[in-house]
């Protein structure tokens, strides 16, 4: 697993996180989590720039010989903790950019990981690699970079000595990255809490920073004005690729996953309808009333005009069916957003499912619905006498349970970050949750037999 370090972070003064299969954030608003889950995204799916000065003599080599063997298990003996050192001060410098804001907004902010070194190096020897760099038209190869199942032994190959060292460093450096730091790096895909406004505005807004730029281009004047504009107009990374996201979408829905069931189950049990994706925007059509039978659709209706539930899902329903893999990272901020009750338990037991096929799974949570039904299926992970029979009255399956130790839960509050406690036998113990409802009932208590 994956610990990750915050300080000075928004308002989280310290505090560290564990992802683990299914990681969970809970809290009041305005404590954190958004900062941290933004943070992570950005962190798991991007490469940062950074200077490795170790690998200089490694290219002069190459472009002298052509050919170099790499020990990496020597490699990484002699130098991950300072690529690790490097890789943290380039992204904790790279803060304000994701968050698109002022640099001193973020001055002081650090991010700090640890990985299973030993996990690493088992990675490092059984992997196999290959790839190269392509230039010009055809496609020719300048530059091969091979590494062989059950060795240390990464072997570059330099076709043209004419090519920018500079060109090679990043590509050397961007292996190097991917064998060392192949836990911490991952595909990652994050469903923002606005999503709702985005799914609806998407157009709009690319469309407004185009002609933002478009303006810039063409005036000579008032440049200044129109940059200020562009300025104002930045969004925060996570939500301007997930505008991009949207945009693409089009293009996007060739694509096939092999969670599509999934996709097909909440559109089936949650939104009684489908989706599909035109030139013209996003649609919904909802099955038809009294027929079981999916292939019966009523009339397709604009997503503007469907429920807030519809709106809120397109954005899973699309990745799931079209672009999710196993081994990437799907971060949910509210997954409960515009959920009855029984449908934030439904989607509970899908993102279970999710996670248990290979996505790691990150959520944000203010419900406590969500959390009791988690707690539910790390229950009935364990066995006892009355397990079947319970599963088969409450249509529980297998493949909706998890373990405790695939799960951890993180309370946001006072500037920190704190583990919450996790037992077997009652799932996650949320003392946040569990207060409210403590204070509710005592204060309706009062109010009911003070009035009588």
């Amino acid at each position: 697993m994956v610990k990750i370090h915050f300080e000075n972070l928004g308002n989280i003064a310290k505090g560290d996180v564990e992802i683990n299969n299914f990681t969970i954030f809970a809290g009041s608003n305005n404590t954190g989590k958004t900062y941290v889950a933004y943070t992570l995204y950005s962190l798991f799916d991007k490469n940062f720039q950074y200077h490795l000065e170790e690998l200089n003599p490694i290219i002069e080599k190459i472009y002298k010989d052509g050919f170099y063997e790499l020990d990496l298990n020597t490699f990484f003996e002699s130098y991950y903790q300072k690529m690790k050192q490097k890789l943290e001060i380039a992204f904790s410098k790279n803060l304000s950019l994701v968050f698109s804001a002022n640099e001193y907004e973020f001055e002081k902010a650090q991010i700090q990981f640890e990985l299973n070194e030993t996990s690493i190096k088992k990675e490092l020897l059984k992997t196999a690699h290959r790839s190269n760099i392509n230039l010009g038209k055809k496609g020719k190869i300048v530059f091969n970079a091979i590494k062989e199942e059950d060795s240390f032994i990464l072997k570059l190959i330099l076709l043209d000595n004419t090519i920018p060292k500079e060109l090679i460093n990043d590509k050397l450096k961007a292996v190097l990255n991917r064998f060392i730091f192949n836990h911490l790096f991952s595909n990652a895909f994050l469903l923002p809490a606005e999503r709702t406004g985005l799914n609806l505005f998407y157009k709009e807004l690319s469309s407004k920073r185009t002609a933002i730029f478009h303006n810039i281009i063409k005036s000579e004047t008032h440049t200044l004005e129109l940059i200020k504009d562009l300025i104002i107009s930045r969004y925060s990374q996570p939500i301007a690729d997930y505008i991009d996201f949207l945009n693409n979408s089009l293009e996007l829905k060739k694509l096939n996953s092999d969670f599509k069931d999934l996709a097909i189950e909440i559109q089936k049990n949650i939104l009684n309808g489908k989706y599909i994706v035109e030139t013209d925007g996003i649609y919904f059509i909802p099955y038809k009333i009294h027929s079981s039978n999916t292939d019966h659709f009523n009339q397709k209706i604009s997503l503007h005009l469907s429920s807030s539930t519809v709106k809120t899902f397109f954005s899973l329903v699309f990745y799931l069916e079209h672009l999710a893999k196993e081994g990437e990272t799907l971060i949910i901020d509210e997954p409960e957003l515009n959920l009855h009750p029984d449908n934030q338990r439904k989607i509970a037991i899908i993102l279970v499912m999710i996670a248990n096929r290979g996505i790691k799974v990150i959520v944000s949570t203010h419900s406590d619905y969500f959390i009791r039904e988690i707690n539910n299926l790390i229950m009935l992970k364990n066995e006892f006498p009355s397990k079947n029979e319970i599963m088969q009255n409450y249509g529980y399956s297998e493949n909706m349970l998890i373990s405790d130790k695939q799960v951890n839960a993180y309370l946001f509050e006072n500037n920190s970050i704190k583990l919450m406690e996790m037992d077997n036998k009652e799932g996650i113990i949320a003392k946040t949750f569990d207060d409210v409802i403590n204070s509710l009932n005592s204060s309706s208590d009062d109010i009911y037999y003070q009035s009588k």
